[in-house]
């Protein structure tokens, strides 16, 4: 599946991808999604445990320069 279609499909998700097909720089633009989560922490989680050319992304809009983010999640 192409990068903007997993967009696209799991919008302000983090996705975790078998990188398929990289461009010129070695960016990946196609993949096969092995997982995708609101929290970015199970992402991380799921990437420890396997091996290959892995990706990361995260679908959502990407602040600002300027701007501070921070992730916080709690778990009861």
């Amino acid at each position: 599946m192409k990068i903007d279609e997993i967009k696209k499909r799991y919008k302000d998700e983090w996705v975790l991808i078998r990188v398929l097909k990289v461009d010129e720089f070695g960016r990946p633009i196609e993949g096969e999604v092995i997982a995708h989560s609101k929290s970015r922490d199970e992402i991380y989680e799921k990437q420890r445990k396997m091996k290959g050319d892995l990706a990361i992304i995260y679908t959502g809009e990407i602040p600002k320069e300027g701007y501070v983010v921070a992730f916080n999640e709690i778990q009861i």
